[in-house]
């Protein structure tokens, strides 16, 4: 790769969680250079706001840190006292099977108790490591096909289509399996089976344990953190187009041009495509067809008093056989009590998606009668909340159909092509503020 050379500035696109944690890592380096973000203010979906001494989180509601990085950060930003790990409510899900909640809890007990799937569901699933594979890692198919194959079509229908839904807020049967369960691609083709995969496969030795955390001030505090100690390097305008010169490159904004060796996209897949339209017209295109799903976050607070909490968990999912149009619901007074007023009972609600495109034009408020009933009924609810709140995110979360390592392997052509421009941002990293801020970390790594 293209090193760096640390006396020249780098250019930075885009103020999300990926754009930032780029400029960090070049700010700990002692690389000089320019963050440009369109909107008033950074963070991307990242978005929290307090109200009812509650933290609403209107993007990710929890990050989960598996490697102690998410950490290392918060303490170089000296905000790693207002980290606040979640509870171990979190470890018990539910599963909505003719609407009802079934408990799922991580213990071979309770995947043999569980009712979300019937005995011959069961069984089927069981008799995974004895199904013959393709072992074709060269192929690839959707994460729906794949897990169907292995695992049979009801523990896909009631496990697998809630979960994937929940963190993709996708379409398993588009999902590419090469990009979404390379790990699990990689057992089939190896050894035939995932559970053989999983018993064999050497697990690594982790120095750090894992933790699933938030701060005192709502996730938010993470990219406000990081915002407030580069505020002299950002620049709030828009770019409109890159250029390539002799020597580096030329980037265009609504108030004036810049030229750098080096320039570091981290702005969303459709936007880029634009930007780059007038540079590289095929590129671009890919970018702009990269698909993304809708989503409605709606933040719903109840008096104590109203709800009776008789479970606690992490939340539920709703696989899409139970034809209701919420996708799930997180319990966020249950993980975080923290972040919730003393006596209120906070939950998210999850609308959207690859399956509901509607959200995009149905009028919110209809929305929010709709699924508020479907909570309300699966919870026996029979009050109504102190406060609704929600935020539409037209474009939210890129997907990874079948095929995608392909538009992957043409933009590595194109940083091979025209050095010193990258990709970065949750499609070319991952979806979740993790595989963001590692990706981050990593591509300056290299470079550096």
């Amino acid at each position: 790769m293209n090193k760096f050379n640390f006396g020249e500035e780098v250019l930075v696109i885009g103020g999300g969680i990926s754009g930032l944690s780029t400029a960090w890592f070049l700010h700990k380096v002692g690389i000089p250079f320019k963050l440009f973000e369109k909107e008033p203010e950074t963070g991307g979906k990242i978005s929290t706001v307090e109200l009812h001494n509650s933290q609403l989180d209107f993007g990710p509601n929890s990050l989960r840190d598996r490697n102690g990085e998410i950490r290392q950060l918060a303490k170089e930003l000296s905000i790693l006292d207002d980290v606040i790990q979640i509870s171990e409510a979190f470890k018990t899900r539910f599963i909505v099977r003719d609407a009802k909640l079934q408990r799922l809890s991580p213990s071979l007990g309770s995947l043999f108790a569980t009712k979300i799937v019937s005995g011959k569901g069961k069984l089927r699933a069981l008799a995974e490591p004895f199904i013959s594979g393709k072992g074709d890692l060269d192929g690839d198919e959707s994460v729906g096909e794949f897990l169907e194959r292995r695992l049979g079509k009801e523990a896909v229908s009631y496990l697998a289509d809630p979960v994937f839904s929940g963190i993709y807020a996708g379409d398993i049967y588009q999902m590419s399996k090469k990009t979404v369960l390379p790990e699990l691609a990689r057992y089939e083709q190896q050894y035939g089976s995932l559970v053989w995969g999983a018993l064999r496969s050497k697990k690594e030795k982790k120095s750090v344990k894992p933790m699933v955390l938030s701060f005192r001030k709502g996730i938010q505090q993470l990219t406000d953190a990081i915002t407030e100690k580069l505020s002299e390097h950002i620049i709030y305008d828009e770019v409109l187009s890159v250029q390539k010169l002799s020597s580096g490159y030329k980037i265009t904004t609504e108030e004036r041009a810049y030229e750098a060796q080096k320039v570091i996209s981290c702005v969303p897949a459709f936007s880029l495509g634009r930007i780059l339209e007038g540079f590289a017209p095929e590129v671009s295109a890919l970018l702009t067809d990269i698909d993304y799903a809708p989503m409605l976050s709606t933040q719903v607070l109840f008096e104590k008093g109203q709800v009776d909490m008789q479970k606690n968990g992490f939340g539920f999912l709703v696989p899409r056989k139970e034809n209701l149009r919420l996708l799930g619901a997180i319990w966020k007074s249950s993980i975080f009590p923290e972040l919730s007023g003393e006596n209120l009972h906070h939950f998210t609600l999850m609308t959207g998606g690859a399956h509901d495109r509607n959200v995009i034009s149905d009028p919110v408020g209809e929305i929010e009668q709709e699924i508020l009933a479907e909570f309300s009924n699966l919870m026996g609810i029979e009050e109504q909340p102190s406060m609704i709140k929600s935020r539409l995110w037209p474009k939210a979360i890129p997907q990874m159909n079948v095929g995608y390592e392909g538009i992957k392997e043409t933009l590595s052509g194109f940083e091979q092509e025209y050095p010193g421009f990258y990709f970065g941002g949750n499609y070319r990293w991952g979806v979740s503020v993790p595989d963001c801020i590692s990706g981050a970390n990593g591509i300056i790594r290299s470079l550096a």
